[in-house]
């Protein structure tokens, strides 16, 4: 099960400058990235659709995605919301709650994505608990340091709004 080999220098560098990873060793990053799932999408491929129940999280190796919303069967033209190239990542929430994609994801060239699956993480945070811990720390710091920004967004949002008497 965690067992593929590293083929490509590429994707521990990118690995290992993501901050997610920050603090953990050369071979706690390859046991990490050992459990990745590593995946080449065409331009205009869909790397998951709204809707959909997520599983998964995404580091973006080279190439670019757009976060999309809006859907062809709706008739909706797509809006893109943000774009992610090379060292971002995305729909960090899939790995700790199975929920619904709100947005799709369309590699918008030639990208190269390294993936790990919810199951897939639950299994190396039970069979490695010293480096599962640093990981999840790391997590929770930057789901913190998001809705800090968020509550900071909406009170913002929430002084402009005309006052309703």
């Amino acid at each position: 099960m965690f067992n593929r080999k590293i083929t490509d220098e590429t994707e521990y560098k990118t690995l290992s400058s993501c901050p997610l990873f920050a603090g953990l060793s050369k071979g706690e990053l390859k046991t990490v990235l050992n459990i990745s799932h590593i995946r080449d999408y065409s331009a205009d491929e869909k790397v998951f659709t709204e809707g959909t129940v997520g599983l998964c999280f995404y580091l973006v190796v080279k190439g670019k995605v757009d976060i999309v919303s809006g859907t062809a069967r709706e008739g909706a033209q797509l809006k893109i919301i943000k774009t992610y190239s090379a060292g971002a990542y995305f729909s960090e929430a899939h790995l700790f709650a199975e929920i619904n994609h709100t947005v799709s994801c369309i590699a918008s060239e030639v990208t190269k994505l390294i993936i790990f699956t919810k199951p897939d993480f639950d299994d190396f945070v039970k069979i490695n608990p010293k480096t599962g811990n640093k990981l999840l720390l790391n997590f929770l710091k930057f789901i913190s340091e998001q809705l800090e920004m968020l509550y900071r967004q909406n009170m913002e949002l929430l002084q402009q709004a005309p006052k309703v008497s």
